[in-house]
């Protein structure tokens, strides 16, 4: 646990349907603590499957207190990009500086893996809510895993619904998905229509699908691959995030899980047309 943590505590109420695991840590006095081969090769087993690992009070209130120095009362619309920019003042970049190198060293010890710097970082001081369920969109190439990592700085508790994972909708709903990507165009990401039909009330993301409700903690660090773990948002103000893609022998991306489930979906691997020059 850091100096000047307030010790406040990530809540969850998990719905027995659904595989994905919650495991809820304790930050220790050392992070070096955590860096035993056999925890480190349980977190990347739980991560891989895909579960959410939460570490409490990972960052203290001196820290935090700087990091919110650049919040904002706007609220973002979903999909709308982080472009706020971050605080001038000595404080603040002092504790972006700390809190960065914090996490990444925290991600270090608790996985093992040997990280080359802070990853692809993101500073979010605004709001987030009513997002719907989802799967991220972003490309992570075949052969590596998305490893990302969120720090809850806000004031309040940062609330996540989890539902499916996409391994369990590919062997549950194949044939919902196979009608939702049917038209699916090349180098389009399966994740996109496969949201916009939950919101029309179809497929394995539609209102009334089985979720665990995450209330993540000021200070609170958490861990989960949010291309393959559905997601939402109910509400969050400040995050910070760190992402790092990881090489892995056992592919679990969504083209893998595709194929290895037997689900049929057209221009999976297909990239998308060149634009004309």
């Amino acid at each position: 646990m850091q100096s000047g943590s307030m010790n406040q505590v990530t809540k969850a109420e998990l719905d027995p349907r659904l595989e994905t695991p919650v495991v809820i840590l304790s930050c220790p006095d050392e992070l070096s603590d955590f860096a035993t081969p056999e925890r480190q090769e349980e977190m990347r087993g739980i991560y891989a499957q895909p579960g959410v690992i939460v570490v409490d009070n990972v960052v203290g209130e001196p820290l935090l207190a700087g990091l919110r120095e650049g919040l904002s009362d706007y609220r973002r619309k979903f999909k709308e990009k982080f472009n706020f920019g971050r605080p001038e003042t000595e404080s603040f970049k002092r504790a972006y500086d700390e809190t960065t190198k914090r996490m990444t060293e925290l991600t270090r010890m608790l996985f093992g893996y040997d990280l080359k710097g802070a990853g692809t970082m993101s500073y979010r001081p605004l709001i987030t809510a009513d997002e719907p369920l989802h799967y991220d969109t972003y490309d992570v190439p075949c052969g590596e895993i998305s490893l990302m990592a969120v720090l809850n700085f806000d004031i309040r508790p940062r609330v996540w619904n989890v539902g499916p994972s996409f391994r369990e909708i590919c062997r549950d709903s194949a044939a919902d998905i196979e009608e939702i990507l049917k038209k699916k165009n090349p180098g389009e990401s399966p994740s996109v229509p496969i949201r916009s039909a939950g919101l029309k009330g179809f497929g394995p993301l539609k209102a009334g699908t089985p979720l665990h409700h995450i209330e993540f903690a000021p200070g609170a660090v958490w861990y989960a691959n949010p291309k393959t773990t559905s997601h939402q948002i109910v509400y969050g103000g400040g995050a910070h995030f760190q992402q790092w893609n990881i090489d892995v022998s056992d592919c679990a991306c969504q083209a893998c899980l595709f194929e290895a489930l037997g689900v049929n979906v057209p221009n999976l691997r297909a990239p998308a047309p060149a634009t004309p020059a």
